[in-house]
């Protein structure tokens, strides 16, 4: 046949052209996806430096308030010592209204008053004192109550279950306790019972308020050290945005240079065009009298099968035999019909169609619904199957209608190179996946054939039957899984096929 001169450079010239058009659209999608990162990246510095100022401010919070909780406890405790001596000293001369002296007494004992909102606890009435004007001493005990109920509620298992202030005083007055809520302006509150050391069942307290003012100064200066990393940061992916478009432009230009060069040099004739297609017929023709032959003898079983079904239901046969020959009709139908399955496996794998839907598989009920269905059609020579699989074997990931379509195709090809012999069907767990094996004790495979049988249309040099598309199909199958396959086989010893598939994550 005739050779002609490839149009392959005029083709690598188109190519060539489309390549730097590529390039320079992966060049420009780089530059954008880079400034996209780095916009995403700045904004994550950003709220993570603001996140680390808050924690680092809620953390000194946490110890500020305790310390302010630890002084009005330590107030509170001196206030109770003190003011219990003198009550029990002078119980005879005082006023018998002895909450009114208490509360007399309160602008002498403590140093700064305005600063504290003093109350008392007395048969579950509370009263507010110390504040010059005692009305704006309630509005600030009631906007504090708001405030510390607010937290008990969000955290009844901290506070005996209570749901308010009032009850959480109320459930702990002969204690010496206290808390704090670091929400809205801050509040402190401590109390302690004067039962401690006198007769006097009352429970006496300190609030303090407006204590989260040192942290606006904090978070200001949180800001202008967030303000000056951004600028940093800007300075350094500037940088490297310069670098990373200065090295793709030199990479394009010698992309240019030596694709240039290579595509002057290509001038060796290559196969023609019209050998390719002459291949590619000649493939073609090959298949399609394969596939014709072997359809050919499954519809001559059909045939005859029905005409003698037919004469022996005319002449009132045997019930029996007829019923032998319709079993015969239907198990040369579902031969012809796993042929034909093969065969647009194969297409819908060419055109990309095959697709998976995965679920959690039992491959002992997968392989033993195959057999029932498949073993009697494929079995031709006398041989026997055996199963090792555990019944405790965990299930696989897989898609169900693949996957019984690969224990198919491979027992097909067992049964057809194996006369009165058994074939084994075995998994086993291996870190993580199945390890399925399917073996055969037959003819073997030639090491001539070897390093062909996963090729589309490859039916080996000793075959006279099928499509040579099964192994292809098992191949794609499985790995599409994400698995492996592969064969071990001695010449007049039998062949094994292994694969792997991925263990389910569900029980």
């Amino acid at each position: 046949m005739k050779k002609t001169e490839s149009k392959s450079r005029a083709l690598r010239r188109k190519l060539l052209i489309a390549l730097i058009t590529s390039l320079l659209t992966v060049m420009l999608i780089c530059t954008v996806i880079f400034e996209r990162v780095y916009t995403q990246t700045a904004k994550n510095v950003n709220d993570h430096s603001m996140m680390l100022a808050d924690n680092t401010i809620s953390v000194i919070n946490d110890a500020y308030y305790q310390q302010f909780l630890s002084s009005l406890q330590i107030i509170l405790r001196n206030y109770v010592n003190e003011y219990c001596y003198e009550l029990d000293k002078y119980e005879e001369g005082i006023d018998k209204d002895f909450r009114t002296f208490l509360a007399n007494q309160t602008s002498a004992f403590f140093y700064n008053p305005e600063e504290y909102v003093y109350f008392m606890y007395f048969d579950g009435v509370m009263t507010t004192y110390t504040m010059p004007d005692i009305s704006y001493a309630d509005h600030i005990m009631n906007k504090a109550a708001r405030e510390l109920s607010k937290q008990i509620t969000e955290e009844p298992q901290n506070f005996n279950g209570t749901t308010n202030l009032m009850d959480y005083i109320d459930s702990t007055r002969y204690e010496r306790s206290g808390m704090y809520t670091k929400k809205g302006k801050g509040y402190v509150i401590a109390w302690d019972n004067m039962n401690r050391h006198s007769d006097y069942d009352i429970c006496v307290g300190l609030m303090i308020t407006d204590i989260n003012g040192y942290c606006e100064p904090l978070k200001e200066q949180a800001n202008i050290q967030s303000a000056l990393l951004m600028d940093q940061l800007n300075a350094i992916f500037k940088k490297y945005i310069y670098i990373m478009l200065g090295s793709m432009g030199a990479i394009l230009v010698i992309f240019i240079i030596i694709s240039a060069i290579i595509s002057k040099k290509l001038s060796d004739p290559v196969i023609s065009e019209h050998d390719m297609l002459v291949n590619l017929n000649n493939m073609k023709t090959t298949f399609l009298s394969d596939v014709s032959h072997e359809l050919k003898t499954p519809l001559a079983a059909l045939s005859g099968y029905a005409q003698n079904a037919e004469i022996d239901l005319n002449k009132n046969g045997d019930p029996e035999q007829v019923t032998e020959k319709l079993k015969r009709i239907s198990s040369e139908s579902n031969r012809m019909a796993l042929m034909v399955t093969q065969i647009l496996d194969a297409t819908r794998i060419e055109e990309g169609r095959l697709v998976l839907d995965r679920m959690p598989c039992s491959l002992d009920e997968l392989v033993r619904e195959t057999i029932e269905t498949y073993f009697a059609v494929l079995n031709k020579n006398n041989n026997k199957l055996a199963l090792r699989i555990p019944l405790d074997f965990p299930a696989v990931d897989a898609d169900p209608s693949r996957l019984q379509r690969v224990f198919v195709n491979l027992v097909s090809n067992a049964l057809k190179h194996t006369r009165n012999c058994t074939i084994v069907i075995k998994a086993e767990e291996d870190d993580g996946w199945a390890k399925v094996t399917v073996k055969d004790t037959g003819s073997g495979i030639s090491a001539e054939d070897m390093p062909h049988i996963w090729e589309r249309y490859y039916k080996g040099k000793h075959s006279e039957t099928g499509t040579g598309l099964g192994l292809f199909i098992c191949k794609f199958i499985v790995e599409s899984h994400g698995g492996k396959i592969w064969a071990e086989s001695e010449p007049g010893k039998g062949t094994a096929f292994m694969f792997t598939l991925p263990l389910s994550d569900k029980k």
